[in-house]
């Protein structure tokens, strides 16, 4: 999952990234539907969209509103993918081209699993992402599918390893005792008795129990804001081998995303999450909930 789709809340919202190096752009077209091309004009492999993020509703210098364009030579996109116009189409190419047969190079793309936006750029995969993950997200999907999620933090770090050892580290339980927080507040009977549940490709679900924050100074009960269909103050994680990590903890839930970036570079997107439906109020629960074990400055995360 690269991206959520309430990072692209409206028609014509756009979100680039990459996958194996390949550049990707993930767009939200007026039909509401997400969709994901190369990021690459078939013309002259030029690179269509170099921001990180926006939207096409409005008009930019080199294009026209709702419009993809290439800043090179002009041609323009819809939504779709389908190219509909082409600088001085029949003066340049006569009835050498139809711009109906230059479109971009549309990947397979899936809204699943909580609203996370699944790229593949296998045109046939061996698999299909429901065989490849859904065993695994067993545990979670019916909590993640119950109602509309929405991203409400967003940070990276490129960290000096092996991109494996992200993986490997959220998969056992013995570096939780460098964690002072996790041993005051989770270390009971029930945590002992968790058990690592592994499936095919690799992927590791680790079982629930219930964290006790009030023995923790400075901490309250996150019971009131659990996400639905979760018991109170419970936490599950699942990881998703080669490198995606979703970790439920009572009112806030964080997706990793890990990148290699060499053989001993790694990047890892970390996104926050609530329901799409918080009040300001809940809203800013939940940030301080994620952020005070899972921020850049949280109990947790840099010690991980």
């Amino acid at each position: 999952p690269f991206r959520h789709e309430s990072e692209l809340p409206n028609a014509y919202d756009f979100r680039t990234t990459s996958i194996a190096r390949e550049p990707i752009i993930i767009v939200r077209g007026a039909d509401n539907e997400v969709r994901a091309f190369l990021n690459v004009c078939p013309h002259r492999g030029m690179m269509i969209e170099r921001r990180p993020s926006g939207s096409f509703l409005e008009g930019q210098p080199s294009g026209n509103p709702k419009r993809m364009t290439c800043m090179f030579h002009a041609w323009q996109f819809d939504m779709k993918g389908n190219c509909v116009y082409v600088a001085r189409e029949q003066e340049g190419y006569q009835d050498r081209l139809c711009k109906e047969n230059v479109g971009l190079r549309r990947l397979r793309c899936e809204v699943k699993f909580g609203g996370f936006v699944w790229v593949n750029l296998d045109d046939s995969p061996k698999v299909s992402l429901e065989e490849w993950a859904g065993p695994a997200f067993e545990c979670l999907r019916e909590t993640l599918d119950a109602e509309p999620l929405e991203v409400f933090h967003y940070h990276k770090a490129i960290v000096n390893t092996n991109y494996k050892l992200w993986h490997d580290t959220n998969s056992e339980f013995y570096h939780d005792f460098m964690h002072y927080h996790n041993r005051v507040t989770g270390f009971n009977d029930a945590y002992f008795a968790r058990k690592n549940e592994a499936f095919d490709n690799g992927h590791v679900v680790v079982g629930t129990f219930t964290v006790n924050y009030e023995n923790y100074e400075g901490f309250e009960s996150r019971a009131e804001l659990s996400f639905p269909h979760l018991p109170p103050n419970q936490w599950y994680m699942i990881d998703l081998f080669p490198g995606f990590n979703f970790n439920l903890r009572g009112s806030a839930l964080r997706c990793d995303t890990v990148t290699p970036l060499g053989p001993n570079q790694v990047l890892i997107e970390f996104r926050g999450l609530g329901l799409k439906r918080d009040t300001p109020e809940e809203r800013m629960t939940r940030i301080n909930h994620h952020n005070s074990i899972w921020g850049p400055f949280g109990r947790n995360l840099h010690e991980d």
